[in-house]
């Protein structure tokens, strides 16, 4: 038996205003709770791992690695320590009045 175009169209549209007359009762549902910032925040927020499972994590990590105490001398007499270049200069030449040690008191300078 073979349905006509009408059957179908009628069928169809049956259809169509079932699915509308559901979808409008869960809509009227949804609108009868109101939405709060606070909830919308919650549900948006990433979810943070508690106390205790963060210092499990890290008690299972290795440690880092110690900060190697010795410096790699350059060929310009600065020393490097790791990313860091430290550089000291004497503003002091040798043979300035401020470069040796003042006379021991009661003695003549020479």
């Amino acid at each position: 038996m073979r349905s006509s175009p009408m059957t179908k169209l009628a069928t169809l549209a049956g259809t169509i205003v079932l699915v509308g007359a559901w979808a409008t009762g869960a809509v009227a549902d949804e609108a009868k709770s109101p939405i709060s910032s606070a909830l919308l925040l919650n549900i948006m927020a990433p979810v943070a791992e508690s106390r205790d499972a963060a210092f499990d994590r890290a008690m299972k990590e290795p440690p880092p690695a110690p900060p190697r105490p010795e410096g790699e001398i350059q060929p310009d007499g600065s020393v490097r320590y790791g990313s860091v270049t430290i550089t000291v200069k004497n503003p002091c030449p040798p043979g300035t009045a401020h470069y040796e040690p003042p006379p021991r008191p009661g003695r003549a300078r020479k």
